[in-house]
């Protein structure tokens, strides 16, 4: 494990000394990074986490194949120990075949099309130091599978994406983190149950931009005693920018066929239903004190998500029935960099106190 977690640190800063003094000129390098600071309530002091750090590493073959990658180091770096927090991880690699002008072909590794922020999860693009708990125990982030499939535009306003890619491992879900630890992210990844995975965006408005997605396939990997044990997700999403207001909303449902025999095989509690949703509204309120580009958000969001939303052969726990609210503020000095900081409280149906947790951070993007 030490030798494997040296080589594959090795290998990652090689590849950024080799990327630096890469001269060709379809070759284009990017990335993006967060430094985050979290102080729960009641703590003696809080904690500072480099917490992602990101190259991309894109490369235009011809007018019409090209290649996407997206390379990320989580928590300065990769110890030998199994429970350490670093991870160096290959998020995207894929090639893109594309012989139309508004349609084409990818295969590789591909970030699941579900969601708002698995898509786009630079920190310069949402509100908040933390991403959305939402997006961690209802529809997971970074959630990637090896794959391929077929993207498009048929119009202006409206673009689409879907792919068949290796499916969710029922051993991995949990009661709390939901469908998060089933993830094979393209390592080693089975093809005993295959997925269909996709999304439609629809822009009927200028700043309007409505989305749905899905996400479907076994998840027992040729275990009999899992049963079905098959994953159907359907979530909705909206963004709205008018003038200085942006607004966004996020629905998910999630349903495991036959859990409760991966539960009686497994020794798990995990839920027949999963859902969740959030909404969230921000407003730059600069331009009312300064005649300045940059952009200074005050913003409040609210979750909620219930990772045992419908269970069979036990009661539903109420730890698992949680709700959400931040509120803070997020400063653009530039348009790829963010200053952040909010506060958060934690809630959940077992009528005690909400936690809070004050954060800080900053990040920054770069294509």
């Amino acid at each position: 494990m030490k030798t494997f977690s040296t080589i594959a640190t090795l290998s990652f800063f090689l590849a950024l000394a080799a990327v630096a003094t890469a001269q060709e000129s379809g070759t284009t390098v990017g990335g993006y990074g967060e430094l985050h600071y979290n102080e729960p309530e009641g703590s003696a002091g809080g904690r500072l986490d480099f917490h992602r750090f990101v190259i991309y590493l894109d490369h235009q073959f011809n007018d019409w194949i090209s290649f996407a990658s997206e390379t990320e180091l989580e928590h300065t770096f990769v110890a030998a120990e199994e429970d350490a927090p670093g991870e160096l991880a290959i998020e995207q690699a894929y090639l893109e075949l594309r012989p139309w002008e508004r349609y084409g072909f990818r295969a590789g590794i591909m970030l699941a099309p579900v969601g708002i922020i698995n898509l786009y999860h630079e920190p310069n693009t949402f509100h908040g130091v933390e991403r959305p708990n939402y997006h961690r125990n209802v529809i997971p982030t970074t959630w990637r599978e090896a794959g391929i499939g077929f993207f498009g535009a048929p119009a202006h306003t409206v673009n689409f994406q879907v792919y068949v890619v290796s499916s969710l491992k029922a051993t991995g879900f949990s009661a709390g983190g939901g469908l998060r630890g089933g993830r094979q992210q393209g390592i080693e990844s089975s093809t005993r149950n295959m997925a269909v995975t996709g999304r439609v965006e629809y822009m009927p408005l200028l700043g309007l931009s409505l989305g749905g997605s899905f996400f479907a396939g076994g998840a027992d990997m040729g275990n009999a005693a899992f049963g079905d044990a098959a994953v159907t997700l359907f979530a909705g999403d909206v963004r709205y920018a008018v003038g200085n207001l942006r607004l966004r909303g996020e629905a998910a449902f999630i349903s495991i066929a036959d859990a409760d025999m991966i539960n009686a095989a497994t020794e798990s509690a995990i839920g027949d239903q999963i859902n969740g949703w959030y909404a969230e509204a921000a407003y730059n309120f600069l331009p009312h004190i300064a005649d300045s580009e940059q952009q200074l958000f005050v913003f409040g969001r609210y979750e909620m998500y219930n990772t045992q939303a419908e269970t069979t052969g036990f009661e539903a726990m109420d730890i698992y029935d949680r709700n959400d609210v931040t509120v803070g503020l997020t400063w653009l000095p530039s348009p790829e960099v963010a200053v952040k900081m909010d506060y958060q409280l934690f809630d959940d149906a077992r009528d005690l106190d909400a936690r809070g947790q004050f954060n800080a951070g900053i990040g920054y993007a770069f294509f």
